[in-house]
């Protein structure tokens, strides 16, 4: 099934998929490019690529590795493959959905056996943002942690998973999470060959 979810170092002091010395084969974490007027994350794949606009007042590295910092919450950008005996050539809007959802179910049967990690009051929605289909899911972790919530927003790409993850450290931060989340679903920008990171970064910073 679906590689299991990043799960912040705060939390386990270990991520679900830093629990081994190196990484799983296949995760990949987008890359923050910062410019002068503004940041985007941006992943570079041998075939296909993407960029999202990272906004806020403040759009920084974390001191979390792999981690960007945006507006005071910490953001994670990682793809996760999907299993070859998943066929994704003939997707309707339906069977994605029905996807994404099996997705989230795994992870989070991952996160309560595998890793013996409670959590609580899981939740979804569907949502659709420039025509693309995403699953925003969250959960509460138990009431000594440090971390209140974590949100994720997933979608599928091309033969991966992408998920953008926040972990909140006090629920008021809920609907802003969201809405950062949202707003980087919404600005999602996909290419059909390899960025050149490089340049982006040239072209930011001119």
């Amino acid at each position: 099934m679906m590689r299991y979810m990043i799960v912040p170092i705060l939390l386990l002091a270990s991520a679900a998929a830093m629990c081994q010395d190196n990484p799983p084969a296949g995760e990949i974490h987008a890359s923050l490019v910062r410019g002068k007027k503004r940041s985007l994350i941006a992943y570079a794949g041998k075939d296909h690529s993407f960029t999202m606009e990272a906004v806020g007042k403040t759009v920084k590295p974390s001191d979390l590795p792999d981690f960007v910092n945006i507006d005071g919450l910490i953001l994670q950008s990682t793809l996760l493959p999907v299993p070859d005996d998943i066929n994704l050539r003939n997707l309707n809007p339906s069977r994605e959905k029905d996807l994404l959802t099996k997705y989230m179910n795994f992870e989070l049967d991952y996160y309560k056996k595998k890793l013996r990690q409670n959590y609580y009051k899981p939740g979804s929605e569907l949502v659709t943002l420039k025509g693309r289909i995403y699953l925003l899911w969250y959960f509460d972790t138990p009431p000594n942690s440090k971390i209140k919530r974590q949100v994720y927003l997933s979608t599928l790409f091309f033969d991966q998973v992408l998920d953008l993850n926040i972990p909140i450290f006090t629920l008021n931060d809920f609907a802003k999470a969201k809405d950062t989340l949202e707003k980087l679903g919404n600005s999602l920008k996909v290419y059909n060959k390899r960025l050149d990171l490089a340049l982006l970064s040239k072209q930011l910073n001119k």
